[in-house]
């Protein structure tokens, strides 16, 4: 197993992407604390993971500026030393441009940059001391294309391949590799079995510009961030794998020339009444 006698710091992993990470990870021999401001969320992880015995989980809220410096000292003391660091908690917003206030913008920053840099930044410390060590962090597609109204979600998503790329550059001589991975749209069974008839719509109309005509599972995200933190990655360094179905490899110029969405849409709706 690739994370056999391996301790995470995974942030985020009470539901969708972040508990496909979790349990990729202890599945393949990871020791691994999650942390999360869903309580509910992480009350509910241990009977979502192939091992419980190899979970650990603390609430914090990564917004509070002393979060990351306590987080990774917290997770020095549960676990010993860090081998990998996922950074995958985030917040998304939707507000036209003229219409984010001040409050909602520093409320993203806070979460989805200034903490990944901090708790980065602390973690690669104690990293750096041992000379090994890998962190993936989670950004989105979106930092490669503008969606709208996501003005400040995006830049958020935009930094964090920035400050992955920074960290990398300075710190790869020490041993150490940062990365992202970068999803384009995934829906876990649980969030699909929420979606209204609107919500169902607004998929099909998105995955018309994605050539595999299908959203991504929270696992095929998390099969990439293994990948990632793992020895198979070893000389990967300040790079991001975007995993979006090729939804930035181009679209068509006459659009109704387009490939149809199919007509039952895989991963949203289940099977034709009666198929099979």
């Amino acid at each position: 197993m690739r994370f056999e006698r391996r301790n995470v710091l995974l942030t985020g992993g009470a539901s969708g992407i972040g508990l496909a990470i979790a349990r990729e990870l202890i599945a393949e021999g990871a020791r691994v604390l999650v942390a999360d401001r869903d309580r509910p969320g992480l009350e509910a992880l241990a009977d979502q993971v192939p091992d419980p015995g190899r979970l650990e989980s603390v609430v914090t809220d990564l917004a509070q500026p002393s979060a990351p410096a306590e987080l990774a000292e917290l997770a020095e003391a549960r676990l010993g030393s860090i081998d990998v660091l996922v950074n995958n908690a985030g917040l998304m917003r939707q507000t036209p441009v003229l219409e984010i206030s001040p409050e909602e913008w520093d409320e993203l920053f806070a979460v989805n940059l200034r903490a990944v840099f901090f708790l980065t930044q602390a973690i690669a410390r104690r990293m750096a001391a041992r000379g090994s060590g890998a962190v993936v962090s989670v950004s989105s597609v979106n930092a490669f294309r503008t969606e709208s109204p996501e003005a400040h979600y995006n830049a958020t998503k935009a930094g964090i391949v920035a400050i992955m790329r920074s960290f990398a550059n300075e710190l790869g001589h020490l041993g150490l590799r940062f990365n992202c991975v970068a999803p384009g749209e995934t829906v876990s069974a649980e969030l699909a079995a929420t979606f209204t008839d609107d919500d169902r719509r607004q998929i099909r109309d998105y995955l018309a510009r994605v050539p595999l005509r299908r959203v991504a599972t929270p696992a095929e995200q998390a099969r990439v961030v293994l990948f990632l933190a793992s020895d198979d990655a070893s000389y990967v360094n300040g790079e991001t794998i975007v995993v979006d179905g090729g939804e930035l490899s181009g679209d068509w110029y006459d659009t109704e020339a387009r490939p149809p969405v199919p007509r039952r849409l895989e991963g949203i709706e289940g099977p034709e009444p009666g198929a099979g």
